[in-house]
């Protein structure tokens, strides 16, 4: 064997090596977050909240497709991406029982990544005192930010009497094709008003519906009830 031989050899696995080494990085990061996004909710199966109410118990498969997204990543998604964007946290009762069934309707429509944002903390508190709108905590610019790019989307800030003042409620969750939100849907059904209970089969069925007609929308596949 040549000098050449050995060196195009060489180079040929210095090539394999790298490839590999990428596709392995790219696996490990998301299979980090799908685990620490399956022990985050999990972790407080059966626990009690500080109003004694007790948290409803999920189970959420290793391989669910969640990507913990930063801020930048959730504003470009929706400037100019494709997928899903997941608004909520691991105590909202709303989320606990809209979660599987947000999942089960990604999984079987094949959805490649649901973008993981938790904006609990960043977002404001107002109240309505004596006829007048008082903040009694900020929220962050970030906030205000996604607010405003999503705001012909929300729905207003319930108790404040004005249906100008938007509000991110959790769950919400986003369908986004190009850059360009085609879906937006908040908490779970209208027939449930006790989120500690878990949702009926019926239930269920009627949000994964709503969550794959989204899907499909995102897809570009649309009939007449899109």
């Amino acid at each position: 064997m040549n000098k050449s031989t050995i060196i195009k050899i060489g180079i040929l696995l210095l090539v394999f090596v790298a490839i590999g080494t990428i596709i392995y990085l790219l696996v490990s990061e998301n299979t980090s977050d799908e685990i620490k996004f399956k022990k985050e909710y999990e972790s407080l199966n059966g626990e009690k909240n500080d109003a004694g109410k007790k948290y409803m118990r999920i189970s959420i498969s290793k391989d669910n497709n969640v990507k913990y997204a930063s801020y930048d990543e959730v504003m470009e998604l929706l400037d100019k991406g494709t997928g899903i964007l997941y608004l909520g946290f691991p105590e909202c009762p709303w989320c606990r029982n809209a979660l599987p069934v947000l999942l089960k309707a990604a999984k079987e429509n094949e959805v490649a990544n649901i973008y993981y944002f938790n904006a609990l903390s960043i977002r404001d508190i107002k109240e309505l005192k004596n006829g007048k709108i008082v903040t009694t905590k900020k929220g962050t610019k970030k906030y205000y930010n996604l607010v405003n790019r999503l705001e012909e989307h929300l729905g207003p800030y319930q108790g404040l009497e004005d249906e100008s003042i938007k509000r991110i409620y959790f769950p919400t969750v986003v369908f986004v094709m190009g850059g360009e939100v085609v879906g937006l849907h908040v908490a779970t059904v209208n027939s449930q008003d006790d989120p500690y209970k878990k949702l009926s089969k019926d239930q269920e069925r009627e949000l994964f519906d709503i969550y794959t007609k989204h899907i499909d929308a995102m897809f570009g596949i649309c009939d007449e009830s899109c």
